[in-house]
């Protein structure tokens, strides 16, 4: 007969996920450098040593918060492209898509705010992260794109690159009085991408 208790593996990741939940939102709004092990611990209503069960340190805990988020993005965008649209203009859009239905990363400000605060090592092991799952997909689309000859041979890392920048920046934007909504920015962002500037 079935038992209704969790097993204690089971527990043990319940717990663990509401650590990283909670280490999530904390580090999302307030930064690495002001989230304490005791702010999470009193997030998830357990005691500051029961965190170090889960992780034996902040820097673990925000490693593994990060790594986290870039998977869930890599899968995210992944499917969005591999089923929306054979064609670069419809993979831009439903990856824009993808962006807006998520909390911004704000790459560039974690590379300037929180990661001097790492080990070398973590540095390392997080911009891999955030390159494996969200900057090289990108790049293979605008190289596929090339491939089939729908845009002229341009370095696809500068066009990863820029796509990225753009919607880093669509959340700023949006706040600013009198602007478009979300959506508005990125096509006429796609727009520019695909037209150029010029009239």
């Amino acid at each position: 007969m079935p038992s209704d208790r969790l097993s204690s593996n089971e527990e043990s990741l319940s717990g663990r996920n509401r650590v990283l939940d909670e280490a999530e939102r904390l580090f999302r709004a307030r930064g690495y450098n002001t989230v304490t092990m005791r702010d999470i611990a009193s997030e998830v209503g357990i005691r500051q040593a029961s965190l170090y069960y889960h992780f034996p340190s902040k820097e673990q805990l925000f490693v593994a918060v990060t790594e986290r988020v870039f998977e869930r993005h890599r899968i995210g965008l992944q499917q969005a492209i591999q089923e929306n649209g054979s064609d670069l203009r419809s993979q831009m859009h439903v990856a824009a898509e993808w962006f807006l239905s998520q909390p911004p990363i704000h790459f560039l400000s974690m590379v300037h705010t929180d990661m001097p605060s790492l080990d070398q090592e973590n540095i390392n092991r997080l911009t891999a992260s955030f390159s494996q799952a969200i900057f090289e997909p990108l790049r293979q689309t605008f190289v596929q794109a090339q491939e089939r000859g729908e845009i002229r041979n341009t370095r696809a890392e500068i066009l990863a690159g820029f796509f990225l920048y753009v919607m880093e920046s669509i959340p700023y934007v949006a706040t600013r009085p009198d602007t478009a909504p979300k959506e508005v920015i990125v096509n006429e962002m796609i727009s520019v991408l695909f037209d150029g500037l010029k009239p």
